[in-house]
């Protein structure tokens, strides 16, 4: 099928001169109701010596790369099928690379444990400039929601790691595999105690990408595969979507990917510890203290405040490399979407610079980011009288007082920290994002880390 999509902006824009058959087709624009705003659109008439088909579509009032990235999805999703499309500019200042992107995001799916697969779509965008990129950039966002949506009877640590090695195949990325003996023998003290309430063992992912650059930069994402709150149990309704709480070392290995493939001059490495949370006789109890990769302390108040206890050893055990920065992305805390809702990632810095850098990489961006403060006094929230502090500071400032917990253990490295515990997972179906995992933060990292090597 052959699409020729016309972009307007404007109602006087449409005549005889821009839209062919216009005359035949001039009652349509009418029925329709259209006044070239955004998201509107129709088919025009077939004619049968014509071998395209004509879409109609309004962009006036599209400002931000979200609104592109939306508009291509809604087109995406009323072609609905197989096609070739070629975009025709009818107006001034489009944005044709979000439009191209919401397109190709627009054919996600999932539906592995269906007994009823639905066709994949393909849309050839005819004289892109950008089909590589984008191509890309989707490969990644799709292989992550599909970690996202994965169930966690099926997502055990061995087939989180198998879906890695299958997804970095054939690039240049160096993969280390640590196994629960390591984990023990490296003092990663948080990461065997969250661990030891599952019979699935734990593991430690590590990969590497151009190590040799002049600027690295470190990448711990969290990979708890399954959270059902420990011992400190969640509801049985907060735990139905517990399986989403590895988003964050999905991520990670997006991310790491994408910049692989898009061969950025910059040296990337990421860590992912993998574990589930579970209840049992060996699993770890409130009032517990746990041993950290750094030496450090933390008395476990809340088994259910657990990704804190993985990544801090994790970003003890990055620290040690000395990288230029140390990133991380987590499904950390309620506390985020709390404060922000569940479209915007929060972001955490220890340098104010690090921050408006990463900020004004993904300013009036497709993936929406707001700060929240790193307030050193909220650290009496999180301080312990047996241990050096404790993993839960209450219920007021949540995401706050855990960033804080992590900043613990960057060694005064500059540090960015995402927590992506609302818009890593959609609530509801759109046109670009299912309902469940969403791909959240990989474009997010990849612009900053983009702008990064160039600096």
């Amino acid at each position: 099928m052959n699409i020729e999509v016309l972009l307007f902006a404007n109602l006087e824009d449409i005549n005889a001169e821009s839209v062919s058959n216009f005359e035949v087709n001039k009652n349509l624009f009418e029925v329709n109701k259209f006044e070239a705003k955004k998201g509107q659109m129709f088919f025009l008439a077939d004619l049968d010596n014509n071998d395209w088909s004509t879409l109609i579509v309004g962009t006036g009032g599209c400002r931000s790369e979200y609104d592109f990235v939306n508009l291509g999805a809604k087109i995406g999703k009323k072609i609905g099928k197989d096609s070739d499309v070629k975009f025709v500019k009818k107006a001034k200042d489009l944005d044709i690379y979000s439009i191209e992107f919401g397109l190709a995001i627009s054919t996600y799916s999932f539906d592995e444990f269906k007994s009823e697969k639905s066709s994949a779509i393909n849309f050839k965008v005819i004289e892109s400039e950008y089909s590589e990129e984008i191509q890309n950039k989707i490969q990644s966002i799709f292989w992550v929601r599909d970690m996202v949506n994965y169930p966690a009877l099926t997502k055990s640590p061995e087939f989180f790691q198998e879906k890695v090695e299958d997804f970095i195949d054939g690039l240049d990325i160096k993969l280390n595999i640590f196994d629960e003996k390591w984990i023990l023998e490296n003092n990663m003290g948080g990461v065997a105690g969250v661990a030891q309430g599952s019979d699935r063992s734990p593991k430690f992912l590590v990969g590497e990408y151009n190590p040799d650059a002049k600027k690295q930069i470190a990448l711990i994402g969290k990979g708890v595969l399954f959270d059902s709150g420990g011992l400190s149990l969640k509801s049985p309704s907060g735990m139905e979507t517990m399986k989403s709480d590895m988003a964050g070392a999905a991520t990670a290995w997006g991310i790491i990917a994408l910049i692989a493939k898009q061969e950025v001059d910059i040296g990337l490495k990421v860590y992912t510890p993998i574990v589930e949370n579970m209840p049992s006789g060996s699993a770890i109890r409130p009032g517990d203290v746990l041993k950290m990769r750094n030496g450090k302390t933390i008395e476990v108040m809340n088994t259910d405040a657990e990704g804190r206890l993985i990544m801090a050893d994790a970003l003890a055990y990055a620290s040690e490399s000395s990288p230029d920065l140390i990133c991380d992305v987590a499904t950390l805390t309620g506390a985020a979407y709390v404060a922000l809702g569940v479209e915007i990632g929060a972001v955490f810095s220890n340098n104010d610079s690090t921050l408006e850098n990463f900020l004004n990489s993904n300013l009036d961006g497709f993936e929406n980011y707001h700060s929240l403060p790193l307030e050193q006094s909220y650290k009496s929230l999180i301080k312990s009288s047996i241990a050096d502090m404790k993993n839960s500071g209450g219920r007021f400032g949540g995401a706050i007082t855990a960033a804080l917990l992590l900043e613990e253990f960057v060694d005064d490295i500059d540090w960015i920290h995402l927590d992506i515990a609302g818009p890593g997972r959609s609530r509801s179906s759109s046109a670009i994002y299912p309902e469940g995992g969403t791909g959240f933060g990989v474009l997010g990292y990849f612009n900053f880390l983009l702008n990064q090597s160039k600096t």
